[in-house]
């Protein structure tokens, strides 16, 4: 019970202590699982930051691409835009020539987009984009962030699982549908993520065309809004015109309705007709005025009749209405006028709106052009320096290739003496290699001899362990027999002395009594010498008979005991003979173990005397060896400077040659660019000049209209002045001729200076609108003169361009020249390296055949080592086995000294469940022995068979 309590308290402690350490364990694993995660988040953070970065940056170059796309678009639109007014204007130009210009405008931007495409930033911009992914790519797969998505991953499935088994499984349910619930939003959230940036790149993709359009709009508005003010100055002018003529269009119409309803005086007329008045006439007339001057001055004397009046009044009204009918149609061609000078205007604004956006395009190209041309002088500097490094550079490799020449001339040389010495030095390693196979045949042969006496040995010592282990049974039988009579002796003596410790006490008992009685026999004796002599004499015999009784059992008991102290005696000398007879044949066997092991270490020392002489001989020829190897690799690592130098050399003219070759590629682009360039210019310019040979057309056609209008002006004004001063005389003749007659009404004169003053206008009109055409006129001069001198300004450009064109001729020329110089130093190099490549071959060759006789010999060496090894691991063993056979012959005494004493226990155990115990235990044991013993037979033989392998292949190698 106190046993049961025991362990009940030990295992209750154990399952605490287990409990704490568990509680420990969970504790310190939750808490390096938390820095865990807090510093994969925190890395999770930083390449988070480097992707966002890494985004940014594609985005930005993304948005660069895009803008250049945009311009294309955007100088697409506005070719169309200009295409849609060119034909809603009418187009100036001829079908066959708009197609012309509309075909140079596509290949002017396809030549961009070619530009845009092959230009060496957006070539840049998207292999940075491309590396830029790729790092992304690299920055997912990288194995801190897998393996923290992995303990994420870990940690949430853990998590799960600690939570799943915590809650119910209502619960369980409930979070199914929460993790289905939140991965539908996640992937809902993914998706309108993904939907913004795309809205986002739309949006700013429509904000940039909306700006383009915006800054388009703005230009047609500009334009319309002027032709507006100026259409609205021209109708303002017009109605207010209109309202002029209007009114004295009324004024007029009412004078003649006055005229003609006022009453006039019924005078007689003449016999004679007076005719109308007419400009033809008046004009006849205003020849003959002078002539005729007496005549008239008779006919004007005269009173003139009424009905003369109303002729002359129904006269000058017919002359009114063909006035007003010819200032209708002055009226429709000013209107007429006016129109064309509208459409003229509007298209002089486009022009001029067209001229400012080319004379932009020319700045913006001019200023590209002078960046190009000062880049393109630069990179003739650059390439001038690196001609010249170039050159300095073939001088100093001529000069290395000439040194190298030499180097490996006197390489050659060197070669061949070691060449020279390494044959005799392999002669004499080949004669001495088979002196020292010769030895290692013989001692191979001892030793093998060698191994068989020691598998003798082996076998003597297996027989030797056998009868040991017979005579350890032997003596472990005659021993419990002995030791089960030792006991029974020991119980029978142990009974016996009980028997002796009762007589002894017996005895003690009856001496005291004895003593008591000699005591009261000698009282008695005093007291009966007195009164009755007679009663002590018997009473001493009685006494002295019991002393005789006791004596006889005690003489007894003793011989009793001593046969069996005797018997005793003689089995504890019988085991000490037995004892002493195994120790003396162990020694003796020992002995002979001792003097056999001794023979076999002398002979073993000769061996070694032997091996130590051929060790010596074959370290002096691995000294040797040792020696030629430290010449052969300093030659090697000679020979592989110089290869490592030519190949330097070969990277450094390759480098340079393909950098040369890329600048001309280069250089060649440009030229072709600038060509291309040139091309459009010329095309531009021919364009150029044939709207200004077109807009001079016009210029002369509308010079022509001037002249014409200007002459019709002049004609008018003469026309009009020869009417006034036909009007002035009339007047005056009737004044000074007639003062009896009644006078003109006078609104009559009121309405002529109306008419004057309307004509006055007129001409101011035409003259301001002549003023301007003149201006107009001048300006397109001025146009024209500062076309001319862009013109001009342009071809220098060209000339210029065909200079550089030249001069970049001549340094292609020269760089070609330089690149076919480079080509047969190459080939010569070539051609010197392929020399050098055979006899470096050559020369590797050797040192192949060199190195496998190296090896050969080395081989051979750990042959030797391995078999001089083998020899003392086989020395060891017998030292060893030596060494054991005494212990084990220690542990043999000590195995019989513990045995005695097990015998002892277990003859003394009376509890049978003590021995049940220790007889399994026994067991136990000897089981494990018995599995370890056949452990150490199967090495032992798998030992012997691998050792048996390795002779036989070392004879094979020998023979």
């Amino acid at each position: 019970v106190k046993k049961l309590k025991e362990q009940l308290a030990q295992l209750t402690s154990m399952t605490s202590m287990h409990d704490i350490s568990k509680n420990l364990n969970y504790i310190n694993n939750f808490l390096e699982a938390m820095l865990f995660w807090e510093k994969s988040e925190g890395e999770k953070k930083t390449l988070l930051e480097k992707v966002a970065q890494l985004e940014d940056l594609c985005a930005k170059k993304e948005k660069f691409i895009q803008s250049n796309k945009m311009i294309v678009k955007f100088r697409e639109d506005h070719i169309v835009r200009l295409e849609r007014l060119h034909k809603e204007a009418g187009g100036s130009l001829l079908p066959k020539e708009q197609d012309d210009f509309l075909n140079e405008l596509r290949e002017e931007l396809q030549t961009l987009r070619e530009q845009i495409e092959q230009h060496p930033r957006i070539a840049k911009y998207a292999m940075e984009n491309h590396n830029l992914r790729e790092e992304n790519k690299r920055l997912r797969s990288l194995q801190s962030v897998k393996r923290a998505q992995e303990i994420d991953a870990q940690t949430i499935a853990e998590l799960e699982k600690a939570f799943l088994e915590a809650s119910a499984t209502e619960k369980n349910t409930g979070e199914g549908n929460s993790v289905a619930s939140v991965e539908r939003l996640k992937a809902r959230l993914l998706h309108t993520q993904s939907e913004l940036a795309s809205s986002k790149q739309e949006y700013e993709e429509f904000k940039e065309l909306t700006k383009k359009k915006h800054m388009e709009l703005e230009s047609e508005l500009q334009s319309l809004r002027k032709a507006n003010q100026h259409l609205e100055n021209i109708l303002e002018a017009t109605k207010a015109h209109k309202r002029r003529e209007v009114s004295q269009l009324h004024k007029l119409h009412r004078e003649t309705l006055k005229n003609i309803t006022t009453p006039t005086k019924a005078y007689q007329l003449r016999s004679r007709l007076v005719p109308r008045i007419s400009p033809e006439i008046l004009d006849y007339h205003s020849e003959d005025f002078q002539c005729s001057g007496e005549m008239m001055d008779d006919i004007f004397k005269e009173p003139v009749p009424p009905e003369m009046n109303e002729q002359a009044y129904e006269a000058i009204a017919e002359e009114l209405k063909v006035a007003q009918e010819q200032l209708s149609t002055m009226q429709t061609k000013l209107d007429e006028e006016e129109s064309k000078n509208i459409k003229l205007q509007q298209h002089i604004n486009k022009l001029e709106h067209h001229s400012a956006q080319i004379q932009e395009l020319f700045s913006s190209e001019r200023n590209d052009w002078n960046k190009e041309c000062q880049e393109l002088l630069e990179q003739i500097k650059l390439l001038e320096k690196q001609f010249q490094d170039t050159q300095s550079k073939t001088d100093i490799l001529t000069s290395e290739v000439h040194d190298l020449r030499i180097v490996l001339q006197s390489a050659d040389k060197e070669l061949s003496a070691v060449k020279l010495e390494y044959s005799t030095f392999r002669e004499k390693q080949e004669k001495e290699m088979s002196q020292l196979s010769g030895r290692h045949m013989d001692v191979q042969f001892q030793l093998d001899s060698v191994r068989l006496e020691h598998e003798k040995i082996l076998e003597e010592k297996a027989s030797l362990q056998d009868d040991y282990e017979n005579l350890q049974e032997v003596t472990k039988f005659e021993t419990d027999q002995l030791k089960q009579q030792l006991e029974e002796r020991k119980q029978e003596a142990e009974a016996m002395k009980t028997e002796l410790c009762n007589l002894l006490k017996l005895l003690k008992t009856e001496k005291e009594h004895n003593q008591k009685l000699t005591l009261q026999l000698q009282e008695d004796k005093e007291n009966n010498s007195n009164a009755f002599p007679g009663t002590p004499l018997h009473a001493h015999i009685e006494a002295s008979f019991s002393n005789v009784c006791l004596k006889f059992g005690i003489d007894k008991l003793y011989t009793k005991q001593c046969p069996v102290v005797n018997k005793f005696k003689e089995i504890r000398t019988n085991f000490f003979l037995m004892l002493q007879e195994v120790v003396t044949d162990l020694m003796r066997q020992i002995q002979e173990l001792r003097s056999s092991t001794n023979r076999k270490t002398e002979s073993i020392d000769g061996l070694t005397r032997e091996l130590e002489d051929i060790n010596c001989k074959y370290n002096s020829v691995l000294a040797a060896k040792e020696e030629s190897k430290g010449i052969i690799e300093d030659q090697e690592k000679k020979i592989e400077e110089l290869m490592e130098a030519l190949e330097r050399k070969q990277i450094a003219d390759n480098i340079e040659r393909d950098l040369l070759c890329e600048d001309l590629h280069h250089t060649t682009e440009q030229l072709i660019r600038l060509t291309e360039a040139s091309k459009n210019h010329d095309s531009l310019l021919q364009c150029a000049q044939e709207d200004i040979t077109k807009k001079e057309t016009l210029i002369q056609e509308l010079r022509e209209q001037l002249d014409k209008k200007t002459e019709e002006l002049e004609k008018r004004k003469n026309e009009y002045e020869l009417k006034m001063k036909q009007i002035d005389c009339f007047v005056d003749s009737s004044s000074v001729t007639f003062p009896q007659c009644p006078k003109t009404p006078p609104n009559f004169d009121v309405n002529l200076a109306k008419i004057l003053e309307t004509h006055e206008q007129e001409i101011a009109d035409r003259r301001a609108s002549a003023i301007t055409l003149e201006h107009l006129v001048h300006e397109l001069n001025e146009e024209r003169r500062a076309k001319n001198d862009e013109i001009l300004r342009l071809k220098e450009q060209l000339n210029k361009l065909a200079n550089l064109h030249l001069e970049m001729q001549i340094l292609t020329e020269n760089n070609r020249s330089l690149q076919s110089q480079l080509v047969e130093a190459q080939r010569q190099s070539k051609i010197r390296l392929e020399e050098i490549k055979n006899t470096l071959k050559i020369k590797e060759n050797t040192c192949l055949e060199m190195t496998l006789e190296i090896e050969r010999t080395r081989a051979l060496e750990l042959k030797a080592f391995h078999e001089k090894e083998e020899i003392r691991s086989k020395l060891e063993d017998t030292y060893e086995e030596r060494d054991r056979i005494g212990k084990e012959m220690d542990l043999l005494r000590k195995q019989v000294e513990s045995l005695a004493e097990e015998n002892g226990k277990l003859l003394g155990h009376k509890n049978l469940n003590q021995k049940i115990q220790y007889l399994v235990k026994m067991k136990k044991d000897y089981a494990k022995l018995t599995e370890e013993t056949e452990k150490l037979r199967v090495e032992i033989s798998f030992l012997k068979e691998t050792k048996k392998c390795d002779v036989c292949r070392s004879h094979d190698q020998l023979q």
